[in-house]
């Protein structure tokens, strides 16, 4: 009821071949429901538990439009106040585990933003009693967190549930045994901070591995992003700009600055692609074959046995998986002229 169109749903069968499909080429699809932000959609049938659904404002009336991140707007939270909301979430979290045999669920929790929870006034009437963001977000977190680890499930939640700017819980709430973070932000730097508070970790760091960044921004009529190169707007008029070249990916160590015992609380990493931007006609191009380079950096190393990275050799492993990748179909991105693989020795440096 909250979808775009009845030609852009999922049935439970979708989702069954999907997975069944996966399991087969030995992959593992873990889903992530997100919680309580970016729940707008679920007003199409429960707005009575969705505070600021299809609102898009900007923080404090400023007309800023840099600040507008900060605020998340028109993406919908649930509210963690109504009674309803708790029965809504079980019921689709049990759906979910239900179809998802894998025993991790991400539960999301990223970008919770203070501003969309004030429009509402039970919530407005709880936090003039003395109530806080914080306490919102705990409710929420005990009414969930507990229900999902009854479910034989490992729960998932981006980095914010822990280190959110504005909202975040006490990390006696989320006891390392049952929970895993997925750090997005600051690089290395809170890829430290978790695994040094004993939560084992995945890595998304936007600041390498976000593959829609540098695309612009969907917001139009945006003129801060005509400078010139090296001015306004040289970061591809993207809050995470610039564009994620393949040597970004394949460079990062995602272990950087760790001790021994914190490097084995890294899982792994993921590349993200976030669709406001992007959909099956560009898929392939915006995905391979970068997420091919993050592949090789994780599973076999991006150093040489001198310890020195190896990108120019790994050049010439993706010029070749790039080319099989068309020959079966997929519209990869060709990441060097034709002129290269003929003289290797004076494009790869």
């Amino acid at each position: 009821m909250g979808s775009y169109g009845s030609n852009m749903l999922y049935s439970p069968k979708d989702v069954r071949d999907l997975v069944d499909f996966g399991l087969s080429h030995g992959v593992r699809i873990v889903p992530e429901i997100d919680s309580p932000g970016h729940t707008g959609s679920w007003a199409g049938a429960h707005p009575e538990i969705v505070t600021c659904a299809d609102m898009f404002w900007l923080p404090n009336g400023t007309d800023d439009w840099s600040a507008r991140l900060a605020a998340e707007p028109g993406t919908g939270q649930l509210n963690p106040l109504h009674p309803k909301t708790y029965s809504v979430v079980h019921r689709v979290l049990t759906d979910i585990a239900s179809i998802f045999p894998d025993p991790y669920l991400h539960a999301g929790v990223d970008e919770v933003a203070p501003a969309c929870w004030t429009t509402d006034p039970t919530i407005r009437s709880f936090l003039a009693d003395g109530g806080t963001m914080d306490h919102l977000l705990s409710i929420f977190i005990n009414s969930t967190h507990p229900f999902i680890v009854s479910m034989n499930r490992t729960v998932v939640y981006w980095e914010d549930v822990l280190l959110g700017p504005d909202v975040k819980v006490q990390s006696s709430l989320l006891p390392p045994a049952t929970t895993i973070l997925q750090t997005w932000n600051n690089g290395p730097q809170n890829t430290k901070r978790i695994v040094s508070a004993g939560y084992r970790a995945i890595v998304s760091s936007s600041d390498f591995y976000y593959l829609d960044c540098g695309h612009g921004d969907f917001v139009g009529n945006d003129s801060s992003y005509d400078g010139p190169r090296g001015g306004a707007g040289s970061d591809g008029g993207s809050w995470c700009g610039p564009f994620k070249t393949w040597q970004r990916i394949y460079d990062y160590d995602i272990r950087e600055g760790l001790g021994e015992e914190e490097a084995e609380r890294v899982l792994g990493g993921e590349v993200a692609l976030w669709s406001e931007q992007a959909d099956e006609q560009v898929l392939d191009g915006r995905v391979w074959p970068r997420a091919s380079a993050m592949a090789e950096a994780l599973w076999s190393g991006n150093r040489d046995g001198n310890g020195r990275k190896r990108y120019a050799e790994a050049n010439n492993r993706l010029n070749d998986w790039r080319k099989r990748m068309v020959r079966r179909g997929i519209r990869a991105e060709p990441i060097q002229p034709l002129w290269c693989p003929k003289h290797p020795g004076m494009c790869n440096l």
